[in-house]
């Protein structure tokens, strides 16, 4: 009787066979990790150099007093805890043990040692996390210390890459549990979602600016010792990993990496958040005020409803429009705030808090079941969903313009700005949900990042084309640190302009073979173009 065959043979065998039934040659391997290879240094470099001429300034910045004021030197902490909690974070929503379906469908059954079939998949995603979390910590030694040794530096390197690698395995040993596979997960987007309360907290507190400490060396070593050990424990507890984890995790790995491929990042999110969220059990509401509405106006009311409490039953979105109020407000914490940075983290903060209202246009893009069922228009459900974006986006520019308007002396007027400003936020939040799918039926343009459709910078300016016209008076109000009657007329112009954009619905763009069209804004709201049917049926 032949011996069973090792996890190694089975995985060397199954590379034969693939090897054997692949087009692609050793030069277009190789091709694609010269690319690779190029693209991670280029975008380290790009960082590096940032983080340096960053520290050079901080290094010649006046001293933090009492108040609440925070050290800039903060920030670069606070953003490196961000990035290897976010790393985290991402390695157990898609792994960081996993196998994709047909492997799993195949090695799972076979009666061999799953250690030594499971060990390079273990591997990946551990090996993968050293590079964020060792040019992170670069990043935070050269702002913190610019002038630092070079051993110091490779040290903290080192650091940042062992800590990195430590928290991916960790998450690696909780997939014996779904339990606290879970519990893994929820904390580390805990964490993320944390860093910017914790700058708040920290410009309350007023402490000193944080200064690279002594003991680099002795804590890499520590590290290092550290994810070595758990990665022996990994490695010896694979065989104890249930299949359904293995299957759930890949089956999540492939349809992230079909989204990233077909350049879809509202399916990107879904497979990060709807596929690993635990089943809930559904709950409803009886709604009897909705009985009190008029007849005419009550599917009107019955949709806006909907919006607003899919936002109330969604922790994860409250969370994110907190963690995103918070943002701005760190940008005006700093001793003196430069306008260019108190920008970007209030754009990027009130999209990102745009962005968690208007889950409820994002799922009837995909799935318009609702939209379908209430006897409106395409024109009326799309104004009827900016209706909850925009009151609960007013209560929070209310909050973040009034710290802007504190620190600038002039509350009245930044308070005006950021009312105005708010239906701008969520006309590009609903904007953003309705965009098309690239159409990749007609012939591709080749890019060294891969084949793309045309018109591909066109889907994607979606949304962000609305924050960037409607937003220019807020800008000009930020860098120049006082607010105009002029500007307060032109935000409310332009927010009107924007409202009025996504307020109409895009006729569909003929296919082609076709030989008519129907007109946007006729038909039912649940009828939609070919290309979004398709999409629909197939998420």
């Amino acid at each position: 009787m032949s011996p069973l065959p090792t996890g190694r043979a089975v995985r060397r065998w199954t590379r034969r066979r693939t090897n054997l039934r692949s087009r692609a040659g050793l030069g277009e391997v190789l091709s694609d990790v010269y690319i690779a290879a190029m693209i991670v240094a280029m975008y380290t470099a790009m960082v590096l150099s940032v983080t340096a001429s960053l520290g050079a300034g901080l290094a010649e910045a006046p001293a933090v007093g009492g108040g609440f004021v925070l050290a800039p030197g903060w920030l670069a902490v606070l953003a490196g805890v961000a990035v290897l909690a976010g790393v985290v974070a991402l390695a157990a929503r898609i792994g960081p043990v996993a196998l994709a379906p047909p492997e799993a469908r195949w090695w799972l059954t076979l009666p061999t040692d799953r250690c030594t079939l499971l060990r390079p998949v273990a591997v990946r995603w551990p090996a993968l996390a050293t590079v964020p979390g060792g040019a992170v910590a670069a990043g935070v030694v050269l702002v913190l210390e610019p002038g630092t040794r070079a051993g110091e530096t490779v040290a903290a390197v080192v650091l940042g890459a062992a800590l990195a690698a430590a928290g991916v395995v960790i998450a690696g040993l909780s997939q014996a549990s779904l339990r606290w596979h879970r519990r893994v997960r929820i904390g580390a987007d805990v964490a993320v979602a944390a860093v910017p309360v914790l700058g708040i907290v920290l410009a309350a507190a007023a402490p000193a600016a944080p200064a690279l400490p002594t003991t680099v060396l002795p804590a890499a070593v520590v590290a290092v010792l550290l994810a070595s050990l758990l990665a022996v424990v990994l490695d010896r507890g694979l065989g104890r990993l249930h299949g359904t984890s293995l299957r759930e995790r890949g089956a999540v790995a492939g349809e992230a990496l079909g989204a990233v491929l077909s350049l879809d990042t509202r399916a990107l999110g879904r497979a990060l958040t709807e596929a690993t969220q635990r089943a809930a059990r559904p709950r409803s509401s009886d709604l009897r005020w909705l009985g009190r509405v008029p007849r005419r106006w009550a599917p009107h009311v019955a949709l806006v409803a909907a919006d607003a409490m899919l936002l109330a039953r969604s922790r994860r979105h409250l969370v994110q429009l907190l963690a995103a109020g918070c943002l701005p407000a760190l940008a005006l914490t700093v001793p003196q705030p430069v306008p260019v940075v108190t920008v970007v983290l209030l754009v990027v903060g009130a999209y990102v808090a745009a962005l968690a209202t208007a889950d409820g246009a994002r799922r009837a893009h995909v799935a318009p079941v609702l939209d379908a069922l209430l006897p409106l228009g395409q024109r009326q459900v799309r104004r009827l969903r900016l209706v909850a974006p925009t009151a609960v986006l007013v209560v929070w520019s209310l909050g973040v313009f009034a710290v802007v308007g504190w620190r600038s002396g002039e509350v009245g007027g930044w308070l005006a700005l950021g009312a105005l400003t708010a239906p701008v936020w969520a006309a590009a939040a609903v904007r953003a949900a309705y965009r098309p799918l690239p159409d990749f039926s007609g012939p591709l343009v080749h890019t060294p990042m891969g084949a793309i459709p045309p018109g591909m910078g066109t889907v994607f300016r979606k949304g962000p084309d609305v924050v960037a016209l409607g937003t220019l008076p807020l800008v000009i109000a930020v860098v120049l640190g006082t607010v105009t009657p002029v500007l307060l007329g032109v935000q409310a112009a332009l927010t009107a302009v924007s409202l009025v954009i996504v307020a109409r619905p895009e006729s569909p763009a003929p296919r082609a073979g076709s030989t008519r069209s129907r007109r946007a804004g006729d038909g039912p709201a649940g009828s939609q173009p070919a290309s979004s049917s398709a999409s629909a049926s197939s998420s």
